[in-house]
């Protein structure tokens, strides 16, 4: 056995101060040095570097370079003030949940590079070990880890040539194929296997002490609660153009339980795969939205078993906790049939019959995946009603007006505000709260949902019905309001369109009526201007109240009769305005709803 010595140094040793004052250490080493002590302190002083031990060199040095996040949710929600209107406590919400599962997201990456590069950094510095060690023993030094070769442990790789011949051990392929073991180095690590060794010795996986135990955040998804019209999928796709990552909506509807006719709930996996163009990286960092989320409640059936309900809500537990999805991918291009010549035309040979299109498979983890739910959930807020409200019978209740719970207005005003209370994001001025904004788990699973797919909904957000202040600013005040997409549409012909007030006021309060939301404005643009079009070109075009109302009809004036528009829009204002009908919007931005533009 060698055995390796090292002399002591004499007691008249060069003191520490002076061979640090030497001209042969340079004041990085010095920095850099990290003394030892032995424990005999007869013996002189040593100083050499440990590169697995840490140099201390202070908090600067350590701090974190993670970074500033480039965006903040206040910033993603002024994104969205300029194309919706309202909804400002469910556009909180919705830019808080995105902006923390990014946040939580890029924390990940950033953890995962920092672990990355300290593996790489004891991976190096115990090669530079290693290599020191087989320097001294006069042994030849071992391959670096980047360029492969046979590990370490296997002592006959490294024992001298009178020692292997004498134990008779060889390389597998040594001396059989002269030049083989060159050829296929760094391919693979010869691995000694013990027969003795019980093969459930290694199932137990030892724990890294040298990587840190970092925090996971695991991710938060949304349902959106609120009847038709109000925005929900507006919202989230005015965000997705905001948002540099894969987005895609999918109805519940076409769901069905796997084994019969319909789709399956892993589709939308399928089609975020599409828009991230079959990047797989960005398609599990992406955004699915299932819409008409309450129609696959759990249906009572009397014949068969309900495949569109409370099968598919299983088919999703899975899927939204997080779970690694196999998506096949047909490639049809090769398989289209080309255009034939007609007949007669042409060789007169019977078609080839096309090549199979090509399969690819793409194996996609759905853990970093957000997924947001989107509903009306029609008699949900009778639910909330029959929980919260108090009874009217007995000693001591509360005897109700007989208000009947037939519309959304009257259900608003049935609670107090004192039961809105514990809601995050509180309006300071006009609440606006419904029955629906104190939905429980209990409640949801009183609709038909099991509750293992609702406990993985870990934010229940709201939004309030509009009111006719809101349907009137969405007539003007968006980028993409309808006042100027059909103005837009009017000046194609050519004509200039124009607008009163008291006709916008009156066909927000045509749309409130219907109780169809937003989509009730457009409904209306189309009955009132359903003329104006057939009758196009016209030079200009104005709609009154009476237009709207159906007293009269729209007013068409020839290109001389800019002036004539201008005073019969002043004057019906006029008579707006004393009539008492009051509606919030300065002269300025009145022109601009006209479309008269500034004075």
């Amino acid at each position: 056995m060698l055995v390796l010595t090292r002399p002591l140094a004499p007691l008249c040793a060069t003191p520490r101060f002076a061979r640090l004052r030497s001209p042969a250490y340079s004041t990085s080493s010095i920095l850099l040095a990290s003394p030892r002590r032995s424990n005999y302190f007869n013996s002189g002083f040593t100083s050499s570097y440990d590169p697995t031990q840490d140099t201390g060199r202070g908090p600067i040095f350590s701090k974190s370079k993670f970074g500033v996040p480039q965006f903040y949710p206040r910033d993603l929600k002024k994104r969205v003030d300029d194309y919706v209107v309202g909804q400002d406590r469910a556009k909180k919400t919705i830019c808080s949940v995105i902006f923390n599962h990014y946040q939580g997201l890029r924390r990940r990456q950033h953890h995962e590079l920092q672990d990355q590069h300290l593996r790489e950094k004891i991976q190096r510095q115990k090669f530079a070990q290693d290599r020191e060690i087989f320097e001294r023993t006069g042994y030849s030094a071992p391959v670096h880890p980047v360029e492969g070769g046979r590990r370490h442990s296997d002592r006959s790789a490294y024992a001298p040539k009178s020692w292997r011949q004498q134990t008779n051990i060889r390389h597998v392929a040594e001396d059989e194929f002269p030049g083989h073991h060159e050829s296929v180095r760094g391919t693979h690590n010869e691995v000694l296997e013990d027969p003795f060794e019980a093969p459930s010795d290694n199932f137990y996986i030892q724990e890294d002490l040298t990587v840190p135990n970092h925090v996971k955040i695991d991710k938060s998804n949304l349902l959106l609660i609120g009847p038709t019209g109000v925005g929900k999928t507006y919202i989230l796709e005015t965000l997705s153009k905001k948002l540099n990552v894969p987005f895609t909506i999918s109805d519940c509807n076409s769901f069905t339980q796997a084994g019969y006719i319909g789709q399956d709930v892993e589709s939308c996996i399928e089609r975020l795969l599409i828009e991230a163009n079959y990047d797989v990286k960005a398609a599990e960092h992406g955004i699915i939205v299932l819409d008409e989320f309450d129609k696959i409640a759990r249906k009572e059936t009397v014949n068969g078993r309900d495949v569109g309900g409370e099968g598919v809500q299983q088919a999703l537990l899975k899927l939204v906790e997080g779970t690694k999805v196999t998506i096949t991918v047909k490639d049809n291009r090769s398989s289209r049939t080309q255009n034939q010549p007609p007949t007669g035309y042409g060789s007169t040979t019977p078609p080839q019959a096309p090549p199979s299109g090509k399969v690819d498979q793409y194996t996609i983890d759905t853990t970093n995946i957000l997924f947001v739910f989107c509903g009306a959930f029609v008699g949900l807020d009778k639910t909330v009603l029959r929980r919260v409200s108090k009874p009217s019978i007995g000693f001591g209740s509360e005897i109700r007006g007989g208000r009947s719970f037939s519309s959304t207005n009257s259900l608003k005003d049935i609670l107090p505000l004192e039961s809105y209370r514990h809601l995050p994001h509180q309006p300071i001025f006009e609440p606006n709260f419904t029955p629906l904004d104190l939905t429980t788990p209990a409640d949801l699973q009183a609709f038909g949902f099991i509750p293992e797919l609702i406990g993985r909904l870990h934010n229940i957000c709201a939004l309030s019905p509009l009111s006719l202040e809101e349907l009137y600013r969405i007539l003007t005040e968006p980028r993409n309001s309808l006042v100027a997409q059909y103005t837009a549409l009017f000046e194609t012909y050519p004509s200039k369109l124009f607008f009163t007030r008291s006709a916008l006021y009156a066909i927000a309060e045509r749309a409130a009526k219907n109780e169809t939301g937003a989509r009730g404005l457009k409904m209306e643009m189309e009955r009132v201007l359903a003329e104006p079009m057939y009758d196009a070109p016209t030079p200009y075009v104005l709609i009154t109240e009476a237009c709207v109302k159906g007293e009269e009809k729209a007013g068409y004036w020839g290109k001389d009769g800019k002036m004539e528009v201008e005073r019969r829009i002043r004057e019906e204002d006029e008579r707006m305005v004393n009539g008492g009908v009051e509606v919030r919007l300065s002269a300025e931005e009145a022109r601009e709803a006209a479309g008269l533009g500034s004075a």
